[in-house]
């Protein structure tokens, strides 16, 4: 099994090699699920592995890139003429009205659970709000309001839009679209919510990409990049890591420890869950989408959505590594919602959907939608290692939230 799934990295690796340079939808999820199934191959001492669950998840994402490559052949628009252009005097104030707004929700959710802006001054303050706000998320049911719902849209909203404001901007204009990423880091750091701070990242990235292929910015991987990316993702992982320390209540050598253990469970413990939960799955009535669109399915009473999504928790580990995981990827929803067969083809549509969008995009046919349809593309592959993207209402209102600002940032002149 090992030299089949090392066989089938190869085949992915050069069938994606071309998108993974141009950093377009199929490379970027090939390149995860490499990285992943190289990773798992490596520890696979450490980790409880069956391998016929990683083989199937393997199997889907060179379906998806296989869709990609289809659509390469088959599909060539014609460029419409139409010059896009950035109204850069609305930058400025749209940014300060999100990054505002998507502070509203940390802010506000503290002072639901009781505690005030001061505990920020004391460490040991800080150390138990997290706690505490962790306990009653996990054990007692989030505190709920209906505004602070609603500004959590904002902080999912601002990094996609500083991501794609950030190449077409001036030195303080990129200052703030760096600073959209600040509401989720705060998050993080002081309600140890690390799911916001994580995906303010993917988005912001999503707008970046979306951006290059909107106005034909150059995409290329050199030295300097490849450096600022690697310190972008060690300051990512160190504000990660002390969010999950802090949310102990204490820190410690052994809680330092304990930590580092645990990142290995939740960079790979989904290779874990799924393996072995595809091994002893039993084929029921499809769900046909109401899985992987559980944000929909659950506000309309199809769905109930648990903390976590899925209850199951497995111990990943063996050899004398610990560690739970309750992460199924994208993989079981689809599953769920179309069977084995139904997910292989879903997921060549997508491949085909995504290359069609990129083009699309770059031809400037539909170019609202397109940006928009590209960073959901985006989200639900780059999250695809969690869950789906789609499971979650306030990512929903923010695509449609995103398609308003992109429109109301843009112009389109038609040739004339």
């Amino acid at each position: 099994m090992t030299f089949l799934i090392t066989t089938l990295i190869i085949v992915l690796l050069i069938l994606s090699w071309k998108y993974i340079q141009r950093l377009e939808p199929a490379g970027v999820f090939a390149a995860m699920w490499i990285f992943f199934g190289i990773s798992a191959l490596l520890l696979q001492e450490q980790i409880e592995l069956r391998f016929e669950g990683d083989l199937f998840m393997l199997v889907a994402v060179t379906a998806f890139v296989t869709g990609t490559v289809f659509c390469d052949y088959f599909y060539h628009p014609q460029p419409s003429g139409i010059s896009l252009e950035l109204k850069k005097q609305r930058v400025l104030p749209l940014l300060l009205v999100l990054i505002a707004g998507a502070m509203v929700n940390p802010i506000y959710s503290i002072a639901l659970h009781g505690f005030s802006l001061q505990a920020l001054l004391s460490m040991q303050d800080l150390l138990n709000m997290n706690r505490a706000i962790s306990e009653d998320r996990y054990y007692t049911g989030e505190a709920y309001s209906i505004v602070n719902q609603f500004f959590l849209i904002f902080s999912y909203a601002a990094p996609v839009i500083g991501g794609f404001c950030y190449r077409l901007s001036g030195k303080l204009n990129k200052t703030l679209c760096i600073l959209t990423l600040i509401p989720g880091t705060f998050i993080a750091l002081t309600q140890s919510m690390k799911m916001v701070m994580m995906t303010g990242f993917i988005l912001w990235f999503a707008g970046y990409i979306v951006c290059s292929y909107s106005y034909g910015l150059s995409i290329q991987i050199k030295p300097k990049a490849v450096l600022r990316f690697v310190l972008i993702i060690l300051g990512f992982f160190f504000v990660l890591f002390m969010s999950m320390v802090f949310r102990t209540g204490e820190v410690s050598e052994k809680t330092v420890l304990d930590i580092s253990q645990k990142f290995v469970t939740y960079a790979l413990g989904h290779m874990h869950c799924v393996d072995m939960w595809y091994t002893s799955y039993t084929p029921g009535e499809l769900a046909w989408g109401s899985k992987t669109f559980m944000g929909i399915s659950n506000l309309l009473g199809l769905e109930e959505r648990v903390q976590g999504i899925y209850p199951e928790y497995l111990n990943i580990g063996k050899n004398g590594f610990y560690g739970i995981s309750n992460i199924y990827t994208i993989f079981r929803p689809l599953v769920e919602d179309f069977g084995e067969a139904g997910t292989m083809l879903v997921m060549f549509m997508m491949g085909v959907a995504s290359n069609f969008s990129i083009k699309s995009l770059t031809a400037h046919k539909n170019v609202f939608l397109h940006q928009v349809l590209l960073v959901a593309f985006f989200g639900y592959l780059m999250w695809s290692f969690v869950a789906s993207f789609y499971a979650y209402t306030s990512y929903l209102a923010m695509f449609f939230l995103s398609y308003f600002i992109f429109r109301f940032l843009q112009k389109e002149t038609a040739p004339c």
